[in-house]
């Protein structure tokens, strides 16, 4: 009897092995596939390092577009090189993706703030029904392509920002992150809710 109890015991412990080793590579392997629009100078380190690191865990396809060639760097110090240029992708490059993400930073004034090519790029993605997810400053990008006119958003709270979200009938909302979760728009206030922003990206894609 106690020969056939260790071997079921054995044989359960497998079991919940393979079962934990599946859920786990489940979850890794998300079988989806985003894309991170990055300044070339003055985008926040926590607001890219973030969300680009833990969709990275979770087994996501990350490519990352530059609006300029080589390294891009940080406010912080940080650098990194895009494996993309933003200018040399089409629309029919875009249709691969389940999202475009913008980190902000002060450079979103120079780099986003009335950039028509990029608004043209978040009405696509928002066109096909894809996730669009924008933090601090960068919030602004989405909110001047029209695709937040008359809904919620929230953005880093200065007088500035929240008049161009005003100007553009968009409705502030003083929270960390703000999810549209029918239209697929995530937006998110700073730094501080960096975290916040990159799991609510990954509740969206699954």
């Amino acid at each position: 009897m106690s020969k056939v109890f260790w071997i079921a015991s054995l044989c359960a412990a497998f079991l919940i092995v393979v079962f934990s080793i599946y859920l786990t590579m489940g979850e890794k392997n998300m079988n989806k596939k985003v894309l991170f629009i990055l300044m070339p100078e003055n985008y926040q380190d926590f607001e890219f390092n973030v969300p680009h690191q833990t969709l990275q865990s979770k087994g996501v396809t990350v490519d990352v577009a530059g609006l300029k060639p080589g390294v891009a760097k940080g406010k912080l110090g940080g650098s990194f090189t895009p494996n993309l240029l933003l200018s040399d992708l089409i629309e029919s490059d875009f249709d691969k993706y389940d999202a475009v993400i913008i980190p902000g930073g002060p450079g979103s004034v120079e780099y986003l703030w009335g950039n028509k090519k990029l608004q043209d790029v978040v009405k696509y993605f928002n066109s096909k029904g894809k996730i669009v997810a924008a933090i601090c400053y960068a919030v602004i990008l989405p909110v001047q392509s029209g695709i937040l006119k008359g809904k919620q958003a929230t953005v880093f709270p200065t007088d500035e920002a929240k008049a161009i979200l005003k100007n553009c009938e968009v409705d502030f909302v003083d929270k960390g992150c703000a999810v549209l979760t029918d239209d697929k728009i995530i937006t998110a206030q700073g730094p501080k809710f960096a975290n916040e922003f990159a799991n609510e990206i990954i509740k969206m894609l699954k």
